[in-house]
């Protein structure tokens, strides 16, 4: 999932990039969450509380609180590392002159000719992430976000695809997730879970294809909470805060 932040203390303008950018990332392939904020401060709150993992961010840098520049120091300083885009009503802003580490700026009023070159600069043409699978003698490069499940089976491992696939590979389940991202969730001693693909959770996952997927017994309230947490992290509602 693309979590894009947007920072500006004006709801107009919020308004204004939010609806820019969803009309230019409709046909990316890949959900996409849009979190606004009214200052800098807030921001940065929800990044210390709930460590939210942006892939980009907006800042206003003429914010009455704390401006973009010092946001953006603090949230290096928080480890963020999302591209950051600085916005500003001034063309002669000199953002080259300050110490800071972003992707470029944007003049407002918004232009969508603009907004949407940075965009294939920074996100839409960036790789997304895979990972190497030995199977029947040949190496498969798979994205992470079309794995669903990996199931272990007979001193293999059954990789299970969004679009139906299943590829075997005789690679142990343990050093398969060391290879994957924290959407991965090891539930059981034969089952790990992509959890972006959850739907529900009770007994079992249960994914958004009516699979069930089964959770260690003693360990099935933690892995509960494990899933909430991730529920809130990456499928909250657009927020204005």
């Amino acid at each position: 999932m693309l979590i894009i932040g947007i920072c500006d203390d004006i709801k107009q303008e919020q308004i204004i990039i939010s609806n820019a950018l969803e009309k230019i990332l409709t046909d990316y392939k890949e959900d996409i969450k849009i979190i606004t904020y009214s200052s800098g401060k807030a921001l940065l709150l929800d990044i210390e509380e709930l460590e939210y993992e942006f892939s980009l961010l907006f800042l206003d840098i003429l914010m009455n609180d704390m401006n973009g520049i010092e946001t953006e120091h603090k949230l290096r300083n928080l480890g963020v590392k999302a591209p950051i885009i600085f916005l500003t009503t001034s063309p002669d802003f000199a953002i080259e002159s300050y110490d800071v580490e972003a992707k470029g700026y944007l003049v407002k009023p918004l232009q969508e000719d603009k907004l949407k070159k940075i965009l294939e600069r920074v996100l839409i043409n960036q790789e997304k992430p895979r990972v190497c699978v030995l199977s029947n003698r040949k190496y498969r490069y798979l994205y992470l976000d079309e794995i669903t499940f990996a199931e272990s089976n007979n001193h293999n491992i059954r990789i299970h695809l969004e679009n139906g696939e299943v590829i075997t590979s005789s690679e142990k389940l343990g050093d398969f997730a060391t290879k994957l991202d924290n959407r991965f969730l090891r539930c059981h001693q034969s089952f790990l879970v992509n959890m972006q693909y959850i739907a529900d959770v009770n007994e079992n996952f249960i994914l958004k294809n009516g699979q069930l997927i089964p959770i260690r017994t003693r360990e099935r309230k933690a892995m509960a909470d494990t899933y909430y947490k991730f529920f809130i992290k990456y499928t909250l509602c657009e927020k204005n805060i």
